[in-house]
């Protein structure tokens, strides 16, 4: 279900539904330089499961969804239209992203004090930090967690 979309950010609630829990195979995948060696055959055969709600601390009433738009966080790994894992009962910390909004304009970005002030911080050299004034109507909604990307 959408419940707002405001330019960059689109809200999306966590439903109730079913645990769904994927196979997920001990044997990791590189994907740096080095190698990990041949798989085992009897990987083929291991029966674990993964339930990415409890992967990343899912909680239903605690967390929901954003999809981003833009590319203003890019060299964070978020990238248009990825889906955003948002966690209301994390305190922010220096240099987590975060879900806000600056004067009701929804956004995801990085809280940064500077000698007594406070910036918003993307994460590419495209967008010039935002200062936060007094005057400005801004809130914190909670801190992004994780996201989920599809290729295809």
């Amino acid at each position: 279900m959408t419940l707002n979309y405001d330019g960059e950010i689109q809200f999306f609630s966590l439903n109730d539904c079913d645990i769904i829990e994927l196979n997920k195979y001990l044997m990791p995948v590189e994907c740096g330089t080095s190698a990990t060696g041949f798989p085992s055959p009897a990987d083929d055969y291991v029966d674990i499961t993964l339930d990415l709600n409890e992967f990343h601390g899912v909680k239903k009433h605690t967390c929901y969804l954003v999809e981003a738009r833009g590319d203003s966080m890019i060299d964070a790994g978020i990238s248009d239209r990825d889906i955003l894992i948002v966690d209301t009962t994390l305190d922010y910390r220096e240099n987590d992203i975060v879900i806000c909004s600056l004067n009701h304009f929804y956004m995801a970005k990085i809280i940064r004090r500077v000698q007594n002030k406070l910036f918003l911080i993307s994460k590419n050299p495209n967008f010039q930090p935002v200062e936060i004034q007094e005057s400005d109507d801004f809130r914190v909604f909670g801190v992004v967690k994780g996201l989920s990307r599809k290729f295809r």
